[in-house]
């Protein structure tokens, strides 16, 4: 079969490629959910919005310009997510 044939084949069965979520393996999804929507969040959004101010996020983590994270094929609609380690080597 063909590259092109393969892909054809995975359509049919409802696959599409995507760019997957990566997330560190060492992540605690409650812990997240927790932070997210009852206890630190919120309070920061709210003093936030007293302040007439806007709240950003910065990401520690550089990226090559020229990184390709690569796509793998998942459900349409699902995007699939790649555990993978928190932290680059190298880094402290």
């Amino acid at each position: 079969m063909t590259p092109q044939g393969i892909g054809k084949l995975l359509r049919r069965r409802g696959l599409s490629p995507q760019r997957p979520r990566y997330r560190a393996y060492q992540q605690d999804p409650e812990a997240v959910r927790r932070w997210k929507e009852e206890e630190e969040f919120p309070a920061i959004r709210e003093q936030a919005r007293c302040d007439g101010a806007e709240v950003y996020f910065g990401d520690e983590a550089g990226m090559r310009t020229d990184h390709h994270a690569g796509t793998t094929w998942a459900p349409v609609g699902q995007t699939p997510v790649v555990e993978s380690p928190g932290n680059a080597p190298g880094s402290t």
